[in-house]
Formats: structure tokens, sequence, C-alpha cells
């Protein structure tokens, strides 16, 4: 976790990742413009304005690049490329559905050692 932490703290050339839907706006997008959130947002921008690389990473289908683009482009969303359905390889992920394994045997250790 504090090797993630560096890395925000001195984003410069790093690739960031960073979820559309749950993590720069509420909603689902299918169903109506989902709302921005704000504060990640102006977070991404500051990790832009330092140096990072920032990809947005989505499960959109490819069909729907251009109107993700144009909800980028509305709220502001600073970044230099899109990643549509692929997985990229990055120095960290900005996720909301994201696990993270150190947390997982922990919890799995906690658990056996109760038994």
């Amino acid at each position: 976790m504090s090797e993630i932490l560096d890395i925000l703290k001195s984003p410069a050339n790093k690739l960031i990742a960073v979820d559309l839907d749950g993590t720069l706006c509420e909603g689902k997008f299918w169903k109506s413009e989902p709302s921005p959130k704000t504060e990640m947002i102006n977070f991404v921008n500051e990790l832009y304005k330092k140096g990072a690389h920032i990809i947005i990473m989505t499960a959109r289908f490819p069909k729907d690049y251009e109107i993700t683009l144009e909800w980028l482009n509305k709220f502001k969303v600073l970044f230099h490329g899109i990643s549509m359905r692929i997985k990229i390889g990055a120095d960290v992920y900005i996720d909301d559905k994201s696990i993270n394994p150190n947390d997982i045997q922990k919890q799995i250790g906690d658990k056996n050692e109760a038994m």
C-alpha cells in the first residue's frame, strides 16, 4: 500500500489507469447521463498536472467511444487515452471494484486463526 501512496505523491512519468463508471461518475451511462464525481475528477486532474500518464479504462463497448469522450470532455477530465474493454498494464489502478489480494489473504488468515 505504501508503494501506491508513494506513486500517488510523486506521479510524474507513472502510468495510472482510472476506471470510469463508479469511479469518475455515478450511475449507469446507458440509462442516463451519469453525474460526475467532482472530487475524484479533481484528484485525477492533479495527478495529470503532476506528470502522470492517465489512461481512462472502461468496460464500455467500443461503440460507446464517442459518448464516453464527450462525457470526459464535458466534465473536463484530463487524460492521455481511453482503453475500451481492455485492461492495460499500469503502475496504479484506481477502480471502484478493485480488491486487494493482501486484504483477502489477511481476512482468510483471520478466519483460519479463529477456527
